[in-house]
């Protein structure tokens, strides 16, 4: 769905042009899910905006739906879902106004026949949505009223109610909740299972882990890395588990181990254990580990 080879892209500035975005390649698959990760100010917002047409004067080549991006008109906003980190709705409509108002501009109206309860099946498609992030008691509210967790909910569902084939979403669960974060993590997966290709900018961590197929950092313009989160904790990690306890003389004492070692006996001299810490890295500590930084753009 997203092809991407030698991204380089550069703001207009009064000096010498300097490189925001420099020789990224990447590609995002129907039916997967790509992380973005890093910084602010590393270049993840300019490479959405270019991605979906609202920056030009790029070099490389950006390719969606084996199409170069050039040559794409507006119909290109209809296979798209982009899911902002604000809530950009308008808050004078009602919930459902918002969801009608964007159908409409996809050229979706509100769906007709076929039903013979008087509801259309753009009306039945959005009760459905909002009773699935709990939205069903506010959707013929004001969203003025709606608190910011409310209104991110609503911003999914405006993103992803189409069932578009490539969707884009920034900080999908910020604001939220463990409860509906979970839910919008849940449902993000049934889109990749659904087959559509689900592009995440994000600062979380565990977000990432959790649902990417492919993780990419960018740091400064560049990809420092990109793979499966869980080839990279193998690559940078070292994988095991610390034991802590006492030895026959009363004395504390610890030992680390690989879990290969667990395949034997490993644990002798103790008397006693207390703890066992599992020493698995986390994506975490594999971008300290490959950049030198923190997602907080701090260096070790």
């Amino acid at each position: 769905m997203i092809e991407v080879e030698d991204l380089t892209f550069a703001y207009p500035s009064a000096g010498p042009p300097r490189p925001t975005l420099n020789g990224l390649s990447f590609s995002v698959a129907a039916g997967a899910v790509f992380g973005f990760l890093g910084p602010s100010g590393a270049g993840k917002s300019t490479t959405q905006k270019i991605l979906y047409r609202l920056l030009s004067g790029y070099t490389g080549a950006v390719r969606i739906a084996d199409r170069d991006l050039r040559e794409w008109d507006t119909s290109l906003y209809s296979m798209m879902g982009i899911g902002f980190e604000t809530p950009n709705l308008y808050t004078r409509l009602t919930g459902r106004e918002n969801l009608l108002f964007a159908a409409a501009l996809r050229g979706g109206g509100n769906g007709s026949g076929g039903v013979d309860d008087g509801v259309s099946p753009r009306d039945r498609s959005i009760d459905e949505a909002a009773r699935r992030l709990g939205l069903e008691e506010a959707i013929d509210t004001r969203v003025e009223t709606w608190s910011k967790g409310m209104r991110m909910r609503l911003a999914f569902i405006r993103a992803v109610l189409h069932r578009p084939p490539l969707i884009f979403l920034d900080e999908p669960t910020s604001g939220l909740d463990p409860y509906w974060a979970r839910r919008i993590k849940d449902w993000i997966l049934d889109l990749r299972v659904g087959g559509a290709a689900v592009f995440i900018t994000t600062h979380s961590m565990e977000l990432a882990d959790e649902l990417c197929d492919t993780v990419g950092f960018l740091v400064d313009g560049e990809l420092a890395v990109q793979d499966a989160p869980a080839t990279l904790k193998q690559r940078y990690g070292r994988p095991g588990i610390t034991v802590y306890g006492l030895d026959p003389g009363g004395d504390e004492q610890s030992a680390d181990l690989e879990y290969e070692d667990l395949l034997g006996s490993p644990v002798r001299g103790f008397s006693r254990i207390t703890r066992v810490l599992n020493r698995e890295v986390n994506l975490e500590q594999v971008f300290l580990e490959v950049t030198g930084r923190s997602l907080s753009g701090s260096t070790s």
